[in-house]
């Protein structure tokens, strides 16, 4: 199966608005808890650090079991890295409540860049590129071109997925167990959170 019919399960789109929404309500419970004092960076490593325990975890809990038919790795880790950067969006208390935000938690998630978001979304955007500008740019494009920039996020973000869990080398190679791919888990969803934070940095200096 191709990761563009993956794309077209209805399993997916569930699966990713799920996850900004759970990650929308515990970033929440980061900015209703005093103990951090408000304190943005330290709520947002936490959310790395239980994220990151979580998927080594995870990973070996899980091993290759399929879901509708894509590995759960897979699914797996597509709903958690949407969660976290979902989370780090809330955090940072930037609104997802809005469907045109879903394009910036996906492109965040599969580690798009802000320019390279802009660059997809071409002279909607034009010369002035900046968070306004993309916004409305996201919010005034047509039905059919708004759901294939998520599709081709998506695409990124299940085919980062799919290249790094090690899913076919433990097909290849039996004897690599879940173990290892905990590791390599934990290590994909701590790099991810990062370049989330980076993200929303470069957003928030547009």
């Amino acid at each position: 199966m191709d990761f563009e019919s993956i794309m077209n399960m209805p399993f997916i789109g569930q699966t990713i608005t799920s996850a900004i929404e759970d990650g929308r309500k515990w970033g929440q419970t980061f900015l209703n808890d005093s103990s951090w004092h408000g304190d943005k960076d330290s709520m947002a490593n936490h959310a790395i650090y239980e994220s990151t325990v979580w998927s080594v975890g995870n990973g070996i809990a899980s091993g290759v079991v399929g879901i509708a038919g894509i590995p759960f790795e897979i699914a797996s880790t597509l709903y958690a890295q949407v969660k976290l950067a979902s989370t780090l969006f809330a955090i940072h208390e930037i609104n997802t409540y809005n469907p045109s935000a879903q394009p910036l938690v996906l492109a965040a998630a599969a580690g798009v860049g802000v320019s390279e978001l802009a660059n997809q979304l071409g002279t909607q955007v034009g010369t002035q590129v900046g968070t306004q500008a993309i916004q409305k740019a996201l919010r005034s494009i047509p039905g059919k071109t708004f759901a294939e920039i998520n599709k081709a996020l998506g695409i990124k973000l299940i085919s980062k997925a799919g290249e790094k869990t090690l899913v076919n080398v433990v097909k290849i190679v039996p004897f690599i167990g879940p173990p290892i791919i905990g590791t390599i888990n934990g290590a994909m969803m701590n790099a991810c959170g990062h370049s989330v934070i980076a993200f929303i940095h470069a957003w928030k200096r547009l």
